[in-house]
């Protein structure tokens, strides 16, 4: 996977504040009360939409490149963290065990996520 990628957009000053809108992503947008803050919200607004797209196993859009667009500003983008933190995200899973089985575990403070891990982990053969 690519491990860095820049994303264009544009900032435009209307009313006191900075619009931004991503050329390549035409539902991603954001403002700023200064240039700096429209920028760090770009950057936000960018991860978000783009951990969406990487969730989803939707393909994200080729970064658009042009020399004949003026006032755009290119937004970085480490996607391979990105899907790093889609891929360890933390989900939730309900499941039942004996009420003995419970207290005993509870009695000792188990830590019962930490312990479903361990063992499928295990059961996978997982290191």
């Amino acid at each position: 996977m690519i491990m860095k990628v820049f994303y264009p957009c544009t900032i435009k000053k209307e009313d006191n504040l900075y619009y931004v809108k991503f050329l390549d992503f035409p539902d991603c947008f954001t403002d700023g009360d200064t240039m700096e803050e429209a920028v760090r919200n770009a950057k936000d607004v960018l991860e978000g939409v783009t951990f969406s797209y990487l969730k989803n196993n939707k393909p994200l859009p080729e970064a658009s490149y042009s020399e004949n667009i003026s006032d755009v500003v290119y937004i970085d983008l480490w996607l391979d963290l990105l899907q790093d933190k889609v891929n360890n995200q933390s989900i939730k899973k309900t499941l039942t065990i004996p009420k003995w089985l419970n207290d005993l575990a509870e009695e000792q403070s188990a830590n019962f996520s930490a312990i479903l891990q361990l063992g499928l982990k295990e059961y996978l053969g997982i290191k």
